[in-house]
């Protein structure tokens, strides 16, 4: 059985990689790039799956790669569900169900149902994404002009 100090870091590391997993949605909704990429490891992968299928590596490019996303949205909004996470020593596994909302300049609207299975280390005093693997399991889209709402993203 482990002692009480090893439960107790086990307890705060889990927080910890909960609060990673919560900044990146936050990060998605408000697209503050900077923050984005304090999250990522020097070498992290971030893989999303079709329709989309895109793989960027390396901290600078997972940032330029957010902009690029960010920038075609006038309104994101991504939505945590639940998790499950693993921790061995100083590197975890997560797995995350989320829901993502948001709409094109042109009014376009998609909504998405997705899990991001993430591998995380803990280097420097922080857990970081070494990897996150995202997969959709269902879009819905319109490109109906009406749904458009006056929210911009600031």
């Amino acid at each position: 059985m482990n002692s009480t100090e090893e439960r107790l870091k086990i307890l705060e590391d889990e927080r910890l990689i909960r609060a990673l997993a919560a900044s990146f949605a936050d990060i998605c909704t408000s697209g503050d790039v900077k923050r984005f990429t304090s999250l990522w490891t020097e070498d992290g992968a971030w893989l999303l799956s079709a329709p989309f299928t895109i793989e960027s590596r390396g901290r600078d490019n997972n940032s330029k790669l957010f902009s690029t996303l960010a920038a075609d949205k006038r309104f994101f909004c991504q939505m945590l569900h639940s998790g499950v996470v693993t921790i061995s020593g100083k590197t975890a596994t997560a797995r995350w169900i989320l829901s993502e909302s948001a709409s094109g300049h042109d009014g376009s609207f998609y909504q998405s149902l997705a899990t991001y299975d993430d591998r995380l280390v803990y280097e420097t005093g922080a857990w970081l994404f070494r990897e996150r693997s995202c997969t959709f399991l269902n879009i819905s889209q319109s490109s109906d002009h009406n749904l458009r709402i006056d929210h911009e993203r600031s």
